[in-house]
C-alpha cells in the first residue's frame, strides 16, 4: 500500500484524463484493488480555453485560468496529495504564473515537460517532432525546455494547426473513426523524423482509440512515440513510497 497520493488537475481535455487515468490504475495495478494509490481528480470544465489565451494574449482570461489551475492544485494538497500532474502540455504554459503567486506548491508539481527533457537528455536523443495544441506551438512551450539541453525541437507547419486541432476535437468530442486515423498517418508520414513527442495530452488518447484498426496500428507501429504523462508515471513509480 502507497502511503503518498496522487492528484491530477483535469478538466483541460475530460477524456484525454480518463485515459491518463486507466494508464494509472494500469501501470499501479496488481490485482487487489487496496494496494492502488490514493488518486484524486479536478474535472474543471469551467475554464477559458488555454489556447485562445495565448493566442489573443487575453490577460482577463489568462488570470482566470492561473486562478483556477491554482484553485485546483490547492484543493488537491488539502485533500492529502502529495505528487499532482497538469494532464494537460499547452496548461505547463501558465504554471510558472501559478507558481509565482504561489511558490508553495512547487514541490508538489510533477512537470511533464521537464519530466520529458530529462528522459531525452538522458537518452540522448536531440532530435524531435513535437505536436501540440496551436498555442503551446505559437509560444513554444516545449522548445523553451527542449532546447536548454541542446535537443532540436521541429514544430509542425501552420498550414497544418487546422489538421492538427480537427484530432484534438475529435479526442474532447470522443468522435474518433478511421478516416481520423488515416488523416493522422498521413500527417506523420509529412514530416522527416520517427520521434515524436505528443505534446497535447489528447494525441495518447488518440493513438489508444486507433489501435482498434488492425491496419492503421501497424502504421503507427513505425513511430517512435514519446508520451509526457508516460514519463511521469515511470517518475511516479520511482518516487511513490
Amino acid at each position: 500500500m502507497y502511503k503518498q497520493s496522487i492528484g491530477l488537475v483535469g478538466g483541460f481535455g475530460g477524456y484525454a484524463t480518463l485515459d491518463f487515468y486507466k494508464k494509472l490504475l494500469e501501470e499501479f495495478g496488481t490485482g487487489y484493488e487496496r494496494d492502488y494509490p490514493r488518486i484524486c481528480m479536478d474535472n474543471n470544465f469551467t475554464m477559458p480555453s488555454r489556447t485562445k489565451a495565448l493566442l489573443e494574449d487575453s490577460k482577463e482570461d489568462i488570470e482566470t485560468i492561473v486562478n483556477s489551475i491554482s484553485d485546483s492544485i490547492k484543493w488537491l494538497i488539502q485533500g492529502g496529495c502529495d505528487h499532482i500532474i497538469l494532464v494537460c502540455g499547452t496548461a505547463h504554459s501558465f504554471l510558472p504564473l501559478v507558481l509565482s503567486k504561489h511558490p508553495e506548491y512547487k514541490n508538489h508539481i510533477l512537470n511533464i515537460i521537464e519530466i520529458t527533457r530529462d528522459y531525452l537528455s538522458d537518452n540522448e536523443i536531440n532530435k524531435v517532432l513535437v505536436i501540440a495544441a496551436e498555442g503551446a506551438l505559437k509560444k513554444r512551450v516545449y522548445n523553451s525546455y527542449f532546447e536548454e539541453r541542446g535537443i532540436e525541437t521541429i514544430l509542425p507547419a501552420e498550414k497544418d494547426y487546422q489538421t492538427i486541432r480537427s484530432f484534438i476535437e475529435a479526442v474532447k468530442q470522443n468522435k474518433i473513426d478511421r478516416s481520423i486515423g488515416t488523416s493522422f498517418i498521413d500527417f506523420l508520414n509529412s514530416y522527416n523524423t520517427d520521434c515524436i513527442i505528443l505534446g497535447c495530452t489528447e494525441f495518447p488518447a488518440l493513438i489508444s482509440a486507433l489501435t482498434e484498426y488492425e491496419d492503421i496500428k501497424e502504421a503507427l507501429g513505425r513511430f517512435r512515440f514519446i508520451n509526457p504523462l508516460q514519463q511521469t508515471i515511470e517518475t511516479l513509480k520511482q518516487i511513490m513510497i
